[in-house]
């Protein structure tokens, strides 16, 4: 008895593998969805287009870029993760859905590590520290003893809690010391315009949003959260020059499809995106936006969102940072 249980345990398996392999064999028979859980517009909306265009070449199928924004992104996370996994539906997600809002958040229809089957890592973005023109300030030395004399310390913005402009700021008054007063802000926008009204003391912004406004002089740029210097601002320092590696939170954006997408189905995917991110022509004008480049496997991007969850995790829980 035992013999034959064996015997049907390997048939099946050698079934499902040769269903597994003749299904990514014929794929993609339609067009696949990419959902993006953000307003059409943004970094993601841009990678994806640039993308789509040479992933479909080689799938031989239409990639339809999908919107669903809202609820920090869990809206169009948890659509993906209820998608039949067949590769037909995916997504894509950056550091804050993936290893943020499961801490941030009191509750999350979704498990970053269990619901989704990663692809691969598409792009990143590093943060620029940022003061108003008028500010005194013109390095983190000048801003941390600025901080230091002030009893009521200086304040930074963010686009809202829990985001890379608040965590950044979080570590650099972990890393210093300084009273530093975070004050939440509903989006970007309106962040940067009391940043360059000179309401707020300082502001990490992405580099892709912050370039215009330093560009125009209305902010100045004092570092970037990047690991070299970006070739866009040649002299504004990194702060891991400055001695503040820790004070690092780039923005990702990844691609994955739902948990149990087979194997091989992942495979195809990935070689296709990965084939589009190493085509200089596709990616000239995400480089342009000052976006690094980071093809790569199913399995280094799940050692990301792993490293990131666990380390996003002890920082929200260190700030007490909270929302419902």
């Amino acid at each position: 008895m035992t013999y034959l249980k064996l015997i049907c345990g390997l048939t099946l398996a050698a079934l499902a593998v040769s269903s597994g392999a003749a299904q990514a064999q014929d794929f993609p028979k339609r067009p696949i969805t990419v959902e993006l859980p953000f307003p059409p517009g943004g970094l993601a909306d841009l990678v994806a287009r640039r993308l789509s265009q040479k992933v479909q070449e080689g799938l031989g199928q239409q990639l339809i870029v999908d919107y669903k924004p809202g609820g920090g992104g869990t809206i169009g996370a948890t659509y993906v993760k209820s998608a039949a996994p067949d590769g037909y539906t995916l997504l894509i997600a950056n550091n804050s859905i993936m290893a943020i809002n499961p801490s941030l958040m009191a509750k999350v229809s979704y498990d970053a590590q269990k619901d989704f089957a990663p692809v691969t890592m598409l792009v990143s973005t590093s943060h620029i520290l940022l003061v108003p023109a008028a500010s005194p300030v013109k390095s983190i030395a000048d801003l941390i003893a600025l901080a230091k004399s002030k009893s009521s310390g200086l304040s930074f913005a963010s686009a809202g809690v829990g985001g890379g402009g608040h965590l950044l700021g979080e570590m650099l008054k972990q890393k210093t010391g300084a009273q530093l007063v975070h004050v939440p802000y509903k989006g970007a926008a309106p962040a940067m315009q009391d940043v360059l009204g000179g309401r707020i003391d300082f502001y990490f912004e992405s580099v892709a949003l912050a370039a215009p406004h330093v560009t125009s002089g209305g902010v100045r740029a004092l570092a970037v959260t990047s690991k070299k210097r970006l070739a866009g601002y040649p002299d504004v320092p990194t702060m891991t020059e400055l001695g503040f590696a820790d004070v690092n939170a780039d923005a990702w954006f990844a691609l994955f499809a739902p948990a149990n997408t087979p194997p091989a189905v992942v495979a195809r995917l990935n070689a296709e995106f990965v084939k589009a991110l190493n085509d200089p022509a596709v990616t000239k004008p995400l480089l342009d936006q000052s976006l690094d480049i980071l093809p790569g496997s199913p399995g280094e991007l799940s050692q990301v969102v792993s490293r990131d969850l666990a380390r996003y995790g002890t920082l929200i829980k260190e700030i007490g940072a909270k929302l419902e």
